[in-house]
């Protein structure tokens, strides 16, 4: 039953990071069209965001299920060794996850191909979706006590 645990929470954590990381990017980069003086109603916003996370999910979400694979697996044995405090261990390998995958996509493509991720804000904003990723795998993998 555990295992089936482990797998419904990273599915969760990837869910999670990838609709965050969506929504991230769309917003970023429609303030900027907003300080450049172009004018985007609420509705168009809302629309953007569902077609942006529907866009990315396929792909963001296969780059991110495979950086999420490589840190919770490094966060498992960090918590095991160390004993730190488990959401936070989890928190910080998905938000290391998404910063490594931002940078080596950026080594191989000598660019970030998520635009909002170019800025350090945009960076940052990505890293908190995949913190609140690996915060939500922390949560819902862990053994419940009767």
């Amino acid at each position: 039953m555990w295992i089936l645990r482990i797998v419904l929470a990273f599915i969760c954590a990837v869910i999670v990071a990838t609709v965050l990381g969506a929504i991230f990017h769309t917003q970023f980069i429609l303030a900027r069209l907003i300080d450049m003086g172009i004018d985007i109603p609420f509705a168009e916003r809302w629309s953007t965001t569902l077609h942006d996370i529907g866009g990315m999910a396929p792909l963001f979400g296969a780059v991110i299920a495979l950086g999420f694979l490589v840190a919770f697996i490094a966060g498992a044995l960090v918590y095991r060794w160390a004993g730190v405090q488990r959401n936070l261990v989890y928190a910080v390998a998905g938000a290391v996850a998404i910063a490594v995958a931002l940078g080596l996509m950026g080594m191989v493509y000598e660019m970030t191909p998520i635009a909002s991720a170019r800025s350090w804000a945009g960076f940052i904003a990505q890293m908190v979706a995949g913190a609140s990723g690996g915060l939500a795998f922390a949560l819902i993998s862990r053994q419940r006590t009767a």
